[in-house]
This record gives C-alpha cells, sequence and structure tokens, in this order.
C-alpha cells in the first residue's frame, strides 16, 4: 500500500524554518540541495523548499511512497485522474511522478523509499489536515486510489483516513478557510514542554484547541505562520 511519508512546504527562508523545526522537535537534517532542506523525524520527513518571488508560501505538496506506482496508474486509467499524473518538476529530485486529487492538491510518487534519518525522533509527525468542500470525495480518492482506510468521521462532516501510519484529515469547509493543505501535526510526550520550546524558539507557544477537536489539544505557528497541532493522545490511525 502507498504510505504518505513526505510533507512539501514552500519557505521564504527554509534554513530559518529547518533551525526551528530542529530546535523545537529535534529532526535530523538529511540533506540540503538547490536551496532547498530535507529534515526527518525518522519516519516522517519535511521537504523545505524555496519559493520564488511572487510565490505563496505555506504547505504545497504530499509525498507517498509507491513502489508500485503503476497499480495507482492502472487504478485510474479510465477516471478522470488519469491526465493527473505527469513527471514532477525538478525541484524535488526524490520524488518521480506527480498527480492532483479531486481539489486539486499536489500529491508526488515515488517507487522507493524517502531518505529518513536513522534514528526515530522524540516528537513524531502523525497528522496532516486539509480543507475541502467534499470530504466524501476526497476519502474516496484516497482509499480507493491510493489504498488508505477511513477511521474516524465527525459530527461536522470531516473524514479521517489513514495509510496505518499518518492521520490525514479532510476538514469540511465551513466558512472562509484556504482550501487546501491547511496544518500538520506532531505527536509529543508533552504539550507543555513543546509549547514552551516553541516559544523559546521565537513564535507564540500556542493556544488551545476548542473541546470538539477530536484530537489535537494546541496548535502553533512557526515563523512564517504555518499551523501545526501538537498532541500528547495523537491521532486515530
Amino acid at each position: 500500500m502507498p504510505e504518505l511519508r513526505l510533507l512539501g512546504i514552500g519557505a521564504e527562508d527554509p534554513g530559518r524554518l529547518a533551525a526551528f523545526y530542529r530546535e523545537v522537535f529535534d529532526l535530523e537534517k538529511i540533506d540540503e540541495r538547490n536551496g532547498a532542506v530535507f529534515l526527518s523525524d525518522g519516519t516522517f520527513n519535511l521537504a523545505l523548499v524555496p519559493v520564488g518571488e511572487g510565490v505563496k508560501a505555506g504547505l504545497r505538496y504530499l509525498g507517498f511512497e509507491a513502489a508500485r506506482g503503476e497499480i495507482i496508474k492502472e487504478k485510474v486509467a479510465n477516471t478522470e485522474h488519469a491526465k493527473r499524473i505527469k513527471s514532477w518538476p525538478v525541484e524535488d529530485p526524490d520524488i518521480e511522478y506527480e498527480m492532483r486529487d479531486p481539489d486539486g492538491n499536489i500529491i508526488g510518487l515515488n517507487k522507493r523509499a524517502f531518505d529518513t534519518s536513522y534514528a526515530p525522533g522524540p516528537a513524531p509527525i502523525r497528522h496532516i489536515a486539509l480543507f475541502t468542500p467534499n470530504p466524501q470525495r476526497l476519502r474516496d480518492f484516497y482509499c480507493d486510489v491510493l489504498g488508505m482506510k477511513e477511521v474516524e468521521r465527525t459530527d461536522r462532516s470531516s473524514i479521517f483516513v489513514s495509510d496505518g501510519y499518518i492521520c490525514l484529515a479532510l476538514l469540511y469547509q465551513r466558512a472562509d478557510e484556504p482550501l487546501g493543505l491547511n496544518h500538520f501535526g506532531f505527536h509529543v510526550k508533552s504539550n507543555d514542554d513543546m509549547r514552551q520550546r516553541a516559544e523559546k524558539a521565537g513564535v507564540r507557544e500556542g493556544a488551545k484547541r476548542p473541546d470538539r477537536i477530536p484530537f489535537a489539544e494546541y496548535r502553533v505557528h512557526d515563523p512564517e505562520g504555518n499551523g501545526f497541532d501538537i498532541s500528547e493522545k495523537g491521532w486515530k490511525v
């Protein structure tokens, strides 16, 4: 089954963001090339890719390890998704093919495993979330095409799917939330410790999430405004 193992973030200053995530979450830098910095928690990677002038920074793409990518192509061969598969841009040479989900979110496919750090980190990334006008449509795509499994539904029409390790939240857009990738999350041993470390690294310590949120306890923003959750209880996978 394809495994979600990378999140690409367009960064105004990849080096600065890398320093922040290394200081707060002890992520390991595994590579740096063409201005991009690649970090790992031992299982999941962040690709901090520089953005060009006039290009908006922020969460940009998902990366799946798909050893048998031809099966994915077969699944979408007679659907509207077939035309969405093409060669990957050169900005991230670790990914071979690009496809789009029904909302247009970018997905990178790679036949081999991404390089990771050798030792597992103390605060692994276990969650990614996006906003969509149609959670069911995305649920069907990620489950039928990429083999993920539905693990949770909420009374607010959101759906959570998983590859067995990463929980991907398909959040229903109720108001003016921007569509697309929105935030990601770290499973931590101590929320208070991580909030203090974030504040020491130069950002606000974060705000408590509403009680109706099923998993995460706090939301923090990195130096470029990207949101991430920290959670002691973790996410359902």
